[in-house]
């Protein structure tokens, strides 16, 4: 396939996780020997209903905050919003104000937002941006493969213009994005400039504060203004969840299977989105996806386009528009699957050496992804439905791209590697030496 074709060939994937077959149906186990030869690292789970335990009935939740939880971070769940963030957004928005805040920061750079627009600055700590740089190249590259892919039960934010240290008219003519940095960084910076993903609505961090903060906390975790930007880590991989401790915060909320679990949500779809998202990311970016994150955040309820067939079945001159009157409706808000933060993400090869590269990163990630050999039924069942997303879309990636023979192992490789990394893990830790 051409270059110039390749860029307006567009393909779906998959739709949904009920077009791959079950991990224990019998089809499918014909298939895996027959095909991909993965019986021998798939783990052996039980049924549906063993994955998602219910805890509707539990004494502990006499109020059914569980299950208000478990709607408000259900992917694709939307809520209607009037908190003072909200409308602060609006009133940006109606009036042209230029409001940054600093919404977070790392080691590659501290991050602000703008009121009443869906962007976010990245501004980077050190002279010459290059891991900023780096995260703008990954960003656009990844992004761009999920955009062919027509990938959009995870969400990529939007990667819009870079901008050097050497363009100081840039800051000239940012005077308010100066005021709100000089603390924090040495303007002028590179600054690398992308779709903001909002953070869950107030009714939700509310009830995060209310069901894992320790009582003591409680009314001063409501109050504090950074938990207002609460975006939540999804750790698939992790059973070691725990609730009131003694530091409590919202920003980059680490909510572990096991809380997952107890909360009934849907993980087996987390597990097939993320499967399908690594595989974009390693065989159509040709990158490792190291120390990219999973999150649930929320985005704006966008107004669609009234259908032309409805249209004529309307009093001329009706109002079609949202009721808050923007297209950006920050009042109401959509909770979704996003990935994040791509500044280590590195570019592999298509053999043995670019997948040792992917199951390095895999291995130096945080707990995102599935793990395998785990002793709970859940947690093999997870793993079995990722094992399968995965290596599904990557045959898809991989024969739209006509590889060859050597080249489609290397998924499966991928995943061996990984099983080898974990059961060292476990061997390590059985005899006693410490493991990361």
């Amino acid at each position: 396939m051409s270059p110039l074709n390749q860029q307006d060939h567009r393909r779906r994937l998959f739709t949904s996780s009920e077009s791959i077959a079950h991990p224990t149906s019998p089809k499918l186990d014909d298939d895996l020997a027959a095909n991909l030869q993965l019986l021998d690292i798939l783990d052996r789970s039980t049924s549906q209903e063993d994955v998602t335990p219910s805890t509707s009935d539990s004494p502990d939740d006499p109020k059914g905050a569980n299950n208000d939880l478990k709607r408000m971070l259900s992917l694709h769940s939307q809520v209607s919003t009037t908190s003072s963030t909200a409308q602060q957004h609006a009133k940006a928005q109606a009036e042209g104000l230029q409001i940054f805040r600093k919404i977070g920061a790392g080691a590659c750079g501290a991050v602000f937002a703008e009121d009443g627009k869906l962007l976010v600055y990245k501004l980077a700590k050190s002279d010459d941006g290059t891991e900023l740089w780096n995260d703008y190249v990954m960003h656009s590259k990844i992004c761009k493969h999920f955009q062919r892919f027509i990938i959009d039960e995870v969400r990529v934010p939007e990667c819009y213009y870079f901008v050097p240290n050497s363009r100081t008219t840039y800051f000239d003519n940012s005077q308010a994005l100066v005021k709100a940095a000089e603390d924090v960084c040495n303007v002028p910076t590179s600054v690398l400039v992308t779709e903001r993903v909002l953070p869950l609505p107030a009714v939700t961090r509310s009830l995060l504060i209310d069901k894992y903060c320790t009582p003591r906390n409680k009314d001063m975790a409501h109050a504090a203004i950074a938990n207002k930007d609460c975006l939540v880590r999804v750790y698939l991989g992790s059973m070691q969840g725990k609730t009131g401790g003694m530091f409590f915060s919202l920003r980059n909320f680490k909510l572990h299977l096991n809380h997952m679990l107890e909360l009934t949500l849907n993980v087996e779809a987390m597990a097939h989105r993320m499967g399908i998202s690594l595989a974009v990311m390693h065989w159509a970016a040709k990158t490792d996806a190291r120390d990219v994150e999973f999150v649930l955040g929320s985005s704006t309820k966008k107004t669609p386009a009234v259908p032309s067939d409805v249209l004529d079945t309307m009093k001329p001159l009706t109002y079609t528009g949202p009721p808050s009157d923007r297209n950006e409706d920050f009042f109401r808000r959509i909770t979704e699957l996003w990935i994040l933060d791509f500044n280590q993400v590195r570019r592999i090869t298509m053999d043995d050496e670019g997948v040792n590269l992917a199951v390095e990163a895999w291995r130096l990630n945080d707990p995102y992804y599935p793990k395998p050999l785990r002793e709970t039924s859940a947690e093999r069942h997870l793993w079995n439905a990722f094992v399968i997303s995965y290596l599904t879309a990557s045959q898809g990636i991989l024969e739209d791209e006509n590889a060859g023979k050597e080249v489609m192992e290397l998924p499966r490789k991928f995943i061996l590697g990984i099983t080898e990394v974990e059961r060292a893990k476990a061997s390590y830790s059985y005899h006693g030496i410490p493991v990361n």
